[in-house]
């Protein structure tokens, strides 16, 4: 394609402008028309070998905690379909639901959120990452993103809400999530002032594992109010596991 460019429209000081500005019209116009003539995402068999997919998309099957499905192959989640306009790939099954396609949805009492709904994306990776269980920050960051109001993001306009891993929801989808009211510093005051929320466990001793947030709660599903673990006759009990002779 050819755009010819007469410097008596511009003067001659800026015929060099004039250059530009056809150049980067030119770039627009080769752009546009390789982004209408591209497939979606590019052309593939009807079953492809994960290695094909990898071949893009290597980083995927690549990090510290990968999905235990990427062995099982891409098309265990993904369905490549062909178009007219070429190939099409989609979940195999709506997103919400895709999950428990092989993690069976617990039948307990309680279910947290998220959970509930289906939307485990809003925690985990499907593919890889960095954290144990393919969460998409730490288990801690993860539990505070949602139940410390300071770290979240709200925009009232779009009626959204960021989480500090950079995930954006509906702002009704937090409906009901606890403040649960810590101190500046994010370690103390819950469930009662004082109360620490992170950090060594000085009450079992040494050794002990530090105290997060899975120390008295489950992150999916429970019979126990507030997600408490099982085998509890009640919270007091709870309590006891570390003060035991207080």
């Amino acid at each position: 394609m050819r755009i010819p460019i007469d410097a008596r429209l511009f003067g001659r000081g800026s015929y060099r402008a004039a250059t530009c500005l056809a150049a980067s019209l030119l770039c627009f116009l080769l752009l546009h028309a390789a982004a209408e003539a591209a497939q979606h995402p590019v052309p593939l068999p009807k079953n492809p070998d994960s290695a094909v997919c990898l071949g893009c998309h290597a980083g995927k099957a690549k990090g510290k905690h990968v999905h235990s499905a990427i062995a099982m192959g891409c098309t265990t989640c993904h369905a490549v379909t062909q178009q007219k306009d070429g190939t099409a790939v989609n979940l195999v099954s709506p997103a919400k639901q895709l999950c428990f396609s092989c993690h069976q949805k617990s039948t307990d009492k309680l279910l947290h959120g998220p959970y509930a709904q289906g939307n485990c994306l809003v925690c985990h990776s499907p593919h890889s990452s960095p954290w144990p269980d393919q969460l998409l920050a730490s288990q801690q960051n993860l539990c505070m993103g949602c139940h410390v109001r300071s770290r979240l993001k709200i925009n009232a306009k779009k009626r959204t809400v960021t989480v500090p891993w950079g995930v954006t929801l509906p702002l009704a989808q937090l409906k009901g999530a606890q403040d649960i009211g810590l101190n500046k510093a994010l370690t103390l005051n819950h469930p009662v002032e004082g109360h620490p929320v992170t950090g060594p466990n000085k009450h079992v001793g040494n050794g002990a594992a530090d105290i997060t947030c899975l120390s008295c709660h489950q992150p999916h599903h429970s019979q126990l109010p507030n997600l408490l673990p099982p085998n509890l006759a009640n919270e007091t009990a709870l309590c006891k596991t570390c003060h035991k002779n207080e």
